[in-house]
Order: structure tokens, then C-alpha cells, then sequence
């Protein structure tokens, strides 16, 4: 028996389809996107824009007017309306007449006159420095500052510290700060270098050298513990 040859004849095998190339999409470059983009928005805000500047033509006129309104207004304003001034943690400086320093400060000062420069004040301090040197400190819970004859006047719990070893309280007191001297004159008691003082009043004269306390006083000796 013959065997069968199974080829097949090439001419006989189905052709395929011939391969079609497909038209790719055109992709737009980024430059032309990027364009496209702000001709967008320029046809937006274009109008926004023109329309803006419309509106504030309109209403200059108005706005203009308003301001000038204001402005004669806050003019024909008296000073005694206006109302006095205050600071926080305010702070004054100067220089006696000897050029010796000195400085005020409080935790609120208002402005009473400010026309005379008279300050009230809150809790003021004060510190100088007297001609011999020494270092005075005081301290009240009221106090009018007037700083054209650079004086104040303290009241309520003012203390009072030199550092030669004097230390005073009283419920008044005035300090000339222009000639480093000081002076009260009701009840005042302390305490120095020799002991208890007790008194009406005191000084501080001779440009801060001396402390007297006036009035029916006395010193309690520390080492004696006895009255003169």
C-alpha cells in the first residue's frame, strides 16, 4: 500500500488579509495645549477685568466725596473732645540739674493735661541717683507725673528705699526729681542703719544727702531697744 503524502500544495493555502496600517490620532504638542489654556483665561478675565474697572469709574466720584467728608469732619473736631491719651507700661526719662539720671515708669499712665505734660499714673516707680551717689528707689499705687518741673506726687502704700540703709512708708509723698529731694507729710514709719524709725513726715534734702524724719518722731536703737 502506497502511503499518502499529506502536503499541501502552497498555491492552495488561504492568504491572509494584507496588514493595514492604522492612521494614528494626531496628539497635539504641549505648547499648543499651554496656549489653548491661556486663551482661555484670557477670555475670561478680560471682561472680569474690564468690568471691575467699569464699576470703580462709576463710583469714584462717590468714594472721592466720602473722603473729603471725612476729612473736614475729623478737622473741625476741638481738642476737648479728643480723649486723653494712655500707655501701657509707660516710661519716662530725664536728667536732674546736675545731669544725674533718672527714670518714672507705671504700669498705665493717662494723660491729664497734655497741654502741661501732668500725667496720672498707675503703680508708678521712680529711681535716682542723688549727688552723693546713692541710689533712691520709690514706689506708690497712684502718682501724677508733671514733667515740666519734673515732680511727682505719689499716694497710697508709697515705699521708699535709699540704699545707705533707709527704707520709709507713707501714704504721701512728693519728689522733686530736678533736685533729687523728696518730702512727706503724714504718718511715716522705717527703718535705717540704727533702727525703727516713727514720725508725722520726712525729708530728703541737701540734693538726696540727707533723710530727717520731722514731727514728733523717734528711733528705736536696735542695740539699746529703747525709745529717744
Amino acid at each position: 500500500m502506497t502511503a499518502m503524502d499529506l502536503r499541501a500544495d502552497s498555491d492552495m493555502r488561504p492568504k491572509a488579509a494584507p496588514y493595514k496600517r492604522a492612521h494614528p490620532h494626531p496628539v497635539k504638542p504641549v505648547a499648543h495645549r499651554a496656549h489653548s489654556r491661556r486663551v482661555g483665561i484670557l477670555r475670561v478675565a478680560l471682561p472680569a477685568t474690564a468690568l471691575v474697572l467699569l464699576v470703580l469709574l462709576g463710583l469714584w466720584p462717590q468714594l472721592r466725596g466720602s473722603d473729603d467728608r471725612f476729612q473736614v469732619g475729623f478737622a473741625n473736631l476741638k481738642p476737648d473732645a479728643v480723649e486723653n491719651l494712655s500707655m501701657v507700661n509707660a516710661r519716662y526719662q530725664g536728667i536732674d540739674k546736675r545731669n544725674n539720671p533718672f527714670a518714672v515708669t507705671a504700669d498705665k499712665g493717662t494723660e491729664e493735661d497734655p497741654k502741661n505734660g501732668v500725667v496720672v499714673l498707675d503703680n508708678p516707680k521712680a529711681d535716682f541717683v542723688t549727688q552723693s551717689g546713692a541710689g533712691v528707689y520709690i514706689e506708690a499705687r497712684l502718682g501724677t507725673y508733671y514733667q515740666h518741673e519734673q515732680w511727682l506726687d505719689l499716694e497710697g502704700d508709697v515705699n521708699l528705699y535709699h540704699d545707705q540703709g533707709y527704707e520709709l512708708h507713707t501714704q504721701r509723698a512728693r519728689i522733686n526729681l530736678k533736685d533729687s529731694s523728696a518730702e512727706g507729710h503724714e504718718a511715716v514709719t522705717g527703718k535705717g542703719p540704727q533702727g525703727r524709725l516713727d514720725g508725722k513726715g520726712f525729708r530728703i534734702t541737701d540734693e538726696g544727702r540727707k533723710i530727717v524724719v520731722i514731727g514728733q518722731s523717734g528711733m528705736t536703737l536696735k542695740k539699746a531697744g529703747q525709745k529717744k
